[in-house]
């Protein structure tokens, strides 16, 4: 009897130091930190679930219930929330209030949620979200680092990692301020693969401006989606209402293209073409395509005047074996007049010049070696149409730059070099196909310093041209070659720079003024048949000078 009395002591004991205990914690909150209880929980082939929280925990069964801060962690998913319920058997959960839902790349918050963490398919309710995007690297887009963000009334996630948004907005930008913003009644967001949108509208600002009954954006590494572009409307004073739409093709990873068309009330219809690609790391492919099939305009006389044509460019660059580089840039334009008429930007209007060229070059050890064709046509006047083409088919260049032979002495040598085969063309003047033409010219260079405060650089060169063809005194053309032998001088005074700093004490700036005067000498002697050459480009404007 006095035994178990003990025993009965003991617990009323215990009983009372765990009242007291409770009393003091409710009377003082802050007397003592409550310890987090942590259990965990088999769930099957060998995993277990991790349960943690703050507050009550209890076990009906497979049920297992807990509350304040709640941590549920379960093969790579972690569920927090201020409430969860967990069934260790079946592997579903309920949470309600601040939930936050990580899995991978994904993060979720919600007010409520229902998951089963071995299907991975559950509902969120009020959800705010984000889905980190990993792009494979492209200098040729701009693409940004920010996360996919969303907010839903309602998304559904399913087993094969997709998430159906109901009610949601959708932007790559600040969430907090973002620029531009998509919202869709219905959306689906494919991991690593794209976003589908349905009856969506473009906000900018959070101002609608664009509908689309369906849309779809990349959203994983391949940054590029097949599919058709948003559409073109607008108004023009020139061309009319225009409407028109493009296609969008990337088949490859390294190449994609584009076709598209516009329909111009007020003077026909547009064609445009981009082809792009990047076979190799060193190697690049750029083809576009613009033209107009034009209506034409009414003169004076009631007659329809047309001035639709075309242009297009191809672009090809690439870095060979063994420190060669090869670059084409061929620009084909069918007539000014089209230009003017149907440019996009003012700078492209008024630019009456059309190049291409293609070359192959090589820098090795201070020297180099190019190997070029060039072509390149002026438009002078309008109506009539004239024009002046000058081509350089083919053309090698040998230079060198400044190299010292002797260390201790500050003289310097180069050269520069070519030989090649000319064409012009204009309303006066057609030259034959290929008129040779060579040029050398070496060049010494000595620079001197008088002190800190005084450079100056003395050069002279002597320069041999020859032309197969020239011009004779009437200005006509004469196949009888000319050759010009010149010397050059140059001297260059490099005074000491001034500089004067101005403070500004109200904005606590200070600014700098520099002024570095530099004074230029040049003498150029021995051009004595200045009427003779062609004019074929600017070396052959070379005249004496003093």
């Amino acid at each position: 009897m006095p035994r178990i009395h003990l025993t009965l002591l003991d617990a009323r004991i215990s009983v009372c130091t765990t009242l007291l205990a409770g009393l003091i914690l409710l009377v003082f909150p802050g007397a003592a930190p409550i310890q987090a209880q942590q259990v965990r929980l088999p769930s099957g082939k060998g995993q277990y679930a991790e349960l943690s929280s703050d507050g009550e925990q209890s076990r009906k069964g497979d049920l297992f219930i807990a509350d304040r801060n709640v941590d549920l962690q379960y093969a790579g998913m972690r569920l927090r929330a201020d409430h969860v319920e967990y069934n260790g058997r079946t592997h579903d959960s309920a949470a309600q209030g601040h939930i936050q839902f990580d899995y991978e790349n994904q993060h979720l918050e919600a007010d409520e949620a229902h998951y089963n963490f071995t299907t991975g398919a559950g509902t969120f309710t009020n959800v705010r979200g984000n889905i980190k995007i990993v792009r494979r690297p492209n200098p040729q887009v701009l693409v940004s680092e920010n996360p996919l963000y969303f907010e839903a009334r309602q998304v559904e996630r399913t087993g094969d990692d997709t998430f159906i948004v109901h009610q949601a907005w959708i932007t790559v930008c600040d969430q907090e301020h973002p620029t531009w913003q998509m919202f869709a009644p219905r959306a689906k967001i494919r991991l690593n693969k794209d976003v589908a949108l349905v009856n969506a509208n473009f906000r900018l600002f959070k101002v609608p401006l664009l509908w689309l009954p369906y849309a779809t954006a990349p959203a994983g590494q391949r940054i590029r989606q097949t599919g058709f572009l948003l559409p073109d409307i607008g108004n023009s004073s020139t061309k009319g209402y225009v409407f028109g739409d493009a296609f969008y093709w990337a088949p490859l990873t390294w190449a994609d293209t584009t076709l598209g068309a516009q329909y111009l009330s007020k003077r026909g219809s547009s064609q445009r073409a981009e082809i792009r690609m990047k076979p190799a790391e060193n190697t690049s492919f750029l083809y576009t395509y613009y033209g107009v099939i034009d209506r034409g305009l009414p003169d004076a006389n009631g007659v329809l005047q047309k001035q639709g044509g075309h242009q297009q460019q191809l672009e090809v660059q690439s870095l060979l074996p063994k420190g060669w580089r090869l670059v084409a840039d061929f620009n084909q334009l069918s007539s000014l007049t089209f230009r003017l008429a149907f440019a996009d930007a003012y700078g492209d209007a008024i630019n009456s010049e059309v190049r291409s060229a293609i070359f192959v070059t090589n820098n090795f050890r201070g020297f180099s070696l190019d190997f070029a064709g060039l072509n390149d046509k002026s438009f002078l006047t309008i109506n009539p149409e004239t024009s002046v083409s000058l081509r350089n088919v083919p053309e090698a260049r040998f230079g060198s730059v400044e190299q010292a032979p002797w260390a201790k002495l500050p003289i310097y040598f180069s050269f520069d070099s070519f030989i090649g085969a000319l064409h012009r063309q204009d309303a006066d003047l057609n030259t034959p196909a290929a008129v040779q033409r060579t040029e050398f010219a070496p060049k010494v260079t000595v620079p001197l310093h008088f002190g800190p405060w005084l450079d100056v650089t003395a050069s002279g060169a002597v320069r041999t041209t020859r032309y197969g063809a020239s011009l004779d005194a009437l200005g006509n053309l004469s196949v009888q070659p000319v050759t010009r032998n010149d010397g050059e001088f140059t001297l260059e005074i490099r005074p000491p720079t001034i500089e004067k700093y101005f403070d500004r004490p109200k904005s606590k700036r200070r600014y700098k003024h520099t002024i570095e005067p530099e004074v230029t000498y040049r003498y150029v002697s021995g051009i004595n048949d200045f009427e003779r050459f062609i004019r074929f480009d600017a070396d052959a404007t070379l005249s004496n000078t003093n």
